[in-house]
Parts: C-alpha cells; structure tokens; sequence
C-alpha cells in the first residue's frame, strides 16, 4: 500500500474502484461499512442509497448486466445475508458484480460473543460468501490489502464473476 499514512484500506479500495471504471455504487450506509461510504462520498464515484440490502444488489446486478462491472456495499451481517440471493444469481449468469460489506474490527472477539448484527462468528458471512463468489477476502491487514483487492478485481474482470 502507499506508504502515505493517509491512505487507508477504505481510501485504496475506492481508488482502484475508479481506476478500473467503477462510476456508481449502491449500497445502504450503516454502521460497519459508514468510514467506506465517506471515502465514496470524497470520490467520483456516484454512491446511490438504497432502501434495503435486497434492492442494492439487484440494482448492483442491473448496473454491471449494463456496464461491464457492478458494485454494492453493506454492512455486516443481516445485511451481508440479505445479499446472498444476488450474489449466487450474478454467479450462476457470470456477472461481475463486486460485494463489499464491512465487519467488527478485527481486534473484537470473534469467539462466539454476540456483537452487533453478528450470529456468534464473525468468521460465518465469510464462509459463506467463498462458497457463493469466485473469492472472497477478509481485509484485516494493512499490508497485505492492496494485494488482496487487486486480486479480487482482476479476477472479477477476467471471469466475470463476482467476488
């Protein structure tokens, strides 16, 4: 990642969506994923608000079945599950479709406690999410981000798929 100290994960993110074309993204800002929708907000990147988790991706889908790439983003969990039906769909028609969706810190416990909007496991949405996409990454190390995004995005471009 660019050693600037300004750059954060979220900030590398929406730089390499507008790299690769990304013009909207559509989404339903709460609490998890809210630093994200500020860094969309600061970019050129059109955010467009959504009623429910459901609709986002739908539109999400229509969106890259128009424009060659789509995205969405959602918090964790409930929010993260209701996106589920999309993502099997954009996979079973080879749309690239880009899931987003924040998550607890990665210094909260994860063993079985019951935080905000989680089940028990904040490891849960992940598995089920590499079972439903051509890859799916936890973003939990400065480091290694940038690699981990890039990755995602060539492989969503390059097989139409989502991730």
């Amino acid at each position: 990642m660019n050693r600037d100290a300004t750059m954060t994960v979220g900030k590398y993110l929406v730089s390499r969506l507008e790299e690769v074309g990304l013009k909207h993204i559509f989404g339903v800002p709460r609490d998890y994923v809210l630093p994200l929708f500020v860094d969309l907000e600061e970019s050129s990147i059109e955010v467009i608000g959504n009623c429910n988790e459901l609709n986002a991706g739908y539109a999400a889908d229509a969106y890259a079945r128009m424009n060659g790439l789509g995205a969405v983003c959602v918090t964790y969990g409930f929010s993260g599950f209701s996106l589920i039906n999309v993502v099997v769909g954009t996979y079973a028609e080879r749309v690239p479709l880009i899931a987003i969706s924040g998550a607890p810190r990665s210094n909260e416990p994860s063993d079985h406690h019951l935080l905000h909007h989680t089940i028990g496991d904040t490891l849960f949405q992940d598995e089920i999410y590499q079972k439903v996409t051509l890859c799916s990454e936890i973003l939990n190390d400065r480091e290694n981000a940038p690699r981990q995004i890039d990755n995602e995005l060539d492989k969503c471009l390059t097989y139409k798929r989502p991730v």
